[in-house]
C-alpha cells in the first residue's frame, strides 16, 4: 500500500496545498459578482459557510470546479492547481465590470489539509476545543488567526487550514507534536482516493466537450437563478445528454479504452486507478445514458466492469462518524 494513501485512508495525513488556487474577493459587488458566474447561489452564502459549485461554460460545459468559502470581509475561493488559469480568467473578468478586488493569496497564505479517520482528534488536540464543533461545510477563524474550514474532497474528515504564510511552519509544528512527524505525506493518493468517491477532477476526469449533465455535476447549480451564466446553453444541452459519468469497478490493470455489450461500444473510461482498499481498479466512465444504473456489467479489453453506486466504499471516517450517531 503506497505511503500517503495508507496514512489518509486508515490514520491521518498532513498535506500542503501550496499550488492549490486561491483568491480573496472582496468589495462591495463581491456577492453579485461571484453569483453572476458560478453555478451555486452566493445569496445564500454568509460568514461561516462554504460551497463547492463550478463555473459553467458558456456553451454549457464545466469551465472550473472550486470552493468558495464566506468570510467577514469577502470571500475565498480555493480550487485544485489545474483550474489556475480558468478561475484568473473568470476573476479578471469580473474585476473589469465590478466593484470588487481580487487579490491572489497564493504568496501571502498558506494552505494544508489534515485529513483521514484519526485527523479530527488530532486536530482538536493540536488547534483547541473548537474543532469538532465546525461542521461539513463550514468555516471558523481560529483563536490564532487561522482559518479552519470543512470542505469534502474525497470521503475522509478533512480539515482544511488557511493563514498568514509566517503562521505556517507554526501552525505545521502543532498538527506534527500531536501525531509525529510522519504524519507529513503528499498529494500523490488524491486522484485514486477521488476516484473512489466519485469526485472529479475537471482536467483528467471531464472531457472538454463534456457538459455539466454528462458529467452528473448539475447538482452544483442552482437552476433557478435568474443570472445563470450560461443558462440558454444549459437548458439546451439538458435535453440533449447522451452520456453519463459512472463510478466503475473493474476487474483487472488500470486502464482507459472501450466499454461494450455483446460487442458493441456504449462507452468508455476515462480514467481509472487501482484502489488499495478494494483491491481492484476504479475508474470515471462515461457511458449511454440509459445504461447508467448501478450493477450494469460491461467488457472491455482490460477486464470486467461493473457500474457501481458512489461511493465506492464507506470510508473509516465516515463508518467512525455512523458508529458515533447510532
Amino acid at each position: 500500500m503506497s505511503v500517503a494513501y495508507d496514512k489518509i485512508r486508515n490514520r491521518a495525513g498532513l498535506v500542503d496545498l501550496e499550488n492549490w488556487v486561491r483568491f480573496e474577493v472582496t468589495g462591495s459587488d463581491a456577492v453579485d459578482a461571484l453569483d453572476s458566474v458560478v453555478g451555486g447561489n452566493v445569496l445564500d452564502l454568509f460568514e461561516g459557510k462554504a460551497m463547492n459549485t463550478l463555473i459553467p461554460s458558456l456553451d454549457g460545459g464545466v469551465q472550473a470546479i472550486l470552493w468558495l468559502i464566506a468570510t467577514e470581509t469577502g470571500f475565498l475561493v480555493v480550487a485544485e492547481p489545474e483550474e489556475a488559469a480558468p478561475v484568473a480568467e473568470v476573476l479578471g473578468e469580473l474585476a473589469e465590470s465590478f466593484d470588487i478586488a481580487v487579490t491572489n493569496q497564493a504568496d501571502t497564505q498558506f494552505h494544508m489539509v489534515l485529513t483521514g479517520p484519526e485527523a479530527e482528534a488530532m486536530a482538536e488536540a493540536a488547534l483547541g476545543d473548537d474543532i469538532p464543533s465546525i461542521a461539513f461545510l463550514n468555516a471558523f477563524d481560529l483563536p490564532s488567526g487561522v482559518t479552519a474550514a470543512r470542505i469534502g474532497f474525497f470521503g475522509e474528515y478533512e480539515l482544511h487550514l488557511f493563514g498568514a504564510s509566517e503562521a505556517k511552519a507554526e501552525t505545521m509544528a502543532a498538527l506534527t507534536a500531536e501525531g509525529g512527524e510522519e504524519i507529513i505525506t503528499d498529494q500523490s493518493a488524491f486522484p485514486v482516493m477521488m476516484a473512489e468517491m466519485r469526485i472529479l477532477n475537471r482536467a483528467r476526469d471531464i472531457a472538454d466537450e463534456a457538459s455539466v449533465f454528462d458529467a452528473g455535476l448539475q447538482w452544483m447549480i442552482d437552476f433557478q437563478k435568474d443570472n445563470l451564466r450560461g443558462a440558454d446553453a444549459l437548458n439546451a444541452r439538458r435535453d440533449e445528454a447522451s452520456r453519463s459519468c459512472v463510478l466503475m469497478v473493474v476487474d483487472g490493470d488500470a486502464a482507459t479504452g472501450a466499454l461494450d455489450v455483446d460487442g458493441e461500444t456504449v462507452g468508455e473510461i476515462r480514467s481509472a486507478y487501482a484502489s488499495e482498499t478494494l483491491g481492484k481498479t476504479v475508474a470515471l466512465a462515461y457511458i449511454d445514458a440509459d445504461l447508467a444504473v448501478p450493477g450494469l456489467v460491461l467488457g472491455s479489453s482490460f477486464g470486467v466492469a461493473e457500474t457501481v453506486s458512489a461511493p465506492a466504499f464507506l470510508s473509516k471516517s465516515v463508518t467512525n462518524a455512523l458508529g458515533q450517531a447510532a
